[in-house]
């Protein structure tokens, strides 16, 4: 009898903690499907960068101007 109501107890505790995990997962957002436009301007940085045809030590630097005023790059 007490070892029905421990397996019991422990089904409850199972069920409540899925619940709450799945009113957690309800709230939060997902990481991978948008980055608020942040990603799109990497790509057209990273592309924009590619055309100049800069080498390696110079990309990184090409890239962060980018970056900070992706509009009005050129």
């Amino acid at each position: 009898m007490e070892k029905r109501s421990i397996v019991r107890s422990a089904v409850w505790m199972g069920v409540l903690g899925l619940i709450g995990m799945s009113l957690a997962m309800v709230d939060a957002q997902p990481s991978f499907a948008n980055c608020g436009g942040h990603c799109q301007v990497m790509k057209r940085c990273a592309d924009l960068v590619k055309e100049k045809g800069t080498k390696h030590a110079e990309f990184r630097a090409e890239y962060n101007k980018c970056m900070t005023d992706p509009a009005n790059y050129k």
